[in-house]
């Protein structure tokens, strides 16, 4: 049997967006415009509407001007829409602010920063069916945001660019937008932290991209979000990281996140350094054919020279739970060396329920490399040699597969087997943050360490 590893959608950028016929400039003279100045000044695009702003056509503010994001507004844009901000931005309101879609119209662009100094603050802006584009090459910082139901009219709602512009998101929600939540283009090498975010039932078009359609670069970090698919979706993965150039020194990692209910949890594809660890990941299994996909995690690179290290990982009702296609060096656990050698890894991934057409598959080792795999707690009754094969596959069931050394195994319950109401242990999360200091409060969803030993909430 051949694997196939899972495909990940992606946009090569060459030239920017044609601007649209109907186009307002402002003059360029060092003046500072808002929507509210703009509804002042005939054929600008923008008129007032009530308390709120609609806009119609593309308005331009030039290079020497100013535009401030108006407090606590809501702005309508019309079909093919859009402001480009070519000056300095302030995108940073008091109070939030709507960007929306004007009763009647179904096809909105964007706003896009192509201006500023410095690396762009956005913040305090909630952009319904409208997305975001940045062309600054400081990148931006998207905070406290909010990007809902955009209609596809770029391949992210929140779209980075260009290459090697730094990004951080955190504490932002997406939700039911037609394409990627976040997303870059392939020749974008795009630096990002996204933190503290939620994705929601994105890629609604249910085309081959995942709620985060990510470049890979210097650094990728996607740290302690919550993504959450579709069922009804079987094209739709979690997070997808990509490299199609045979670019080296990118460094990924992915830590600390919740994903359910996609076609895969996280899949890698090219030349990368990645960490994955600390995640739960269940019922990523939404794809129709086994043989293209659905696995919690998915590592392939055609160059053998993606590097990955598991640790920690909760994997659970995959079709497949890990699957390594060609890369280069890739630890689930290495226990059989020195603490302090850079191979050492602890493993801690635990497996239960993943498997397809009336078969389990823990581990799928459809590459020729030895991979190191102990440590691990797997889906089998005993943690012996003779059950553990069940779940994996490796050389012993093809010749010319790698081998998987899984021996010796991690012996792990779950934690409400051992805590209860009156105990008094403290609880910590796997960075070592105390979360509970008496085993009285409910615990989310997690693994967590007491008394020397690990346990997952479910």
């Amino acid at each position: 049997m051949k694997k196939v590893f899972e495909l990940i959608a992606t946009i090569l950028i060459l030239t920017p967006l044609a601007c649209l016929a109907d186009n307002y400039v402002t003059a360029g003279d060092g003046q500072t415009y808002s929507f509210a100045k703009l509804a002042t000044i005939a054929g600008s695009g923008v008129t007032q509407d009530g308390s709120g702003f609609v806009v119609i056509g593309t308005v331009e503010i030039s290079e020497s001007d100013h535009f401030i994001m108006d407090s606590g507004a809501t702005v309508y844009f019309a079909d093919e829409s859009e402001l480009i901000i070519k000056g300095i931005p302030t995108l940073t309101p008091e109070e939030p602010t709507t960007l929306t879609i004007k009763t009647g119209a179904t096809h909105p662009y964007n706003i896009e920063v192509e201006g500023g100094e410095s690396q762009v603050k956005v913040s305090n802006l909630h952009f319904e069916y409208v997305g975001l584009r940045c062309s600054n090459r400081y990148g931006m910082e998207v905070t406290d945001c909010i990007f809902t139901n955009h209609t596809g009219t770029q391949s992210a709602a929140l779209m980075m660019g260009p290459d090697e512009a730094p990004f951080v998101v955190r504490n932002c929600h997406f939700a039911n937008n037609a394409k990627a939540a976040i997303g870059s283009a392939a020749n974008f090498f795009c630096p990002v932290k996204i933190e503290d975010c939620t994705f929601f039932h994105n890629s609604t078009a249910n085309g081959n991209i995942p709620q985060l359609n990510l470049t890979a670069s210097s650094l990728v970090k996607v740290i302690g979000c919550t993504i959450e698919g579709d069922p009804d979706l079987n094209m739709v993965g979690g997070i997808g990281v990509s490299n199609f150039y045979g670019t080296e020194g990118f460094n990924i990692i992915i830590s600390d996140n919740t994903i359910t209910d996609n076609r895969y949890g996280i899949t890698t594809m090219g030349i990368m350094d990645v960490v994955i660890s600390n995640n739960i990941l269940t019922d990523n299994c939404h794809e129709n054919n086994p043989n293209n996909g659905g696995s919690g995690i998915s590592l392939y690179d055609p160059y053998r020279k993606q590097n990955a290290t598991l640790r920690g990982n909760y994997i659970e009702n995959s079709l497949w739970g890990v699957t390594i296609i060609a890369c280069g060096n890739v630890n689930l656990g290495r226990v059989d060396v020195d603490a302090n050698e850079s191979t050492y890894n602890p493993g801690g991934n635990v497996f239960r329920n993943n498997g397809n057409s009336g078969a389990l598959y823990d581990l799928y080792n459809n590459s020729s490399n030895t991979v190191y795999a102990q440590g691990n707690k797997w889906n089998v009754a005993e943690q012996t040699e003779e059950q553990i094969e069940s779940v994996i596959y490796h050389k012993n069931d093809d010749a010319s597969l790698g081998e998987v050394i899984y021996m010796p195994t991690m012996e792990e319950t779950t934690i409400h087997d051992v805590l209860n109401p009156t105990s008094t242990v403290d609880i910590y999360k796997m960075d070592g943050t105390k979360v509970n200091q008496n085993g009285k409060d409910k615990l989310p969803k997690g693994i967590y360490i007491t008394n020397g030993k690990k346990y997952i909430v479910k």
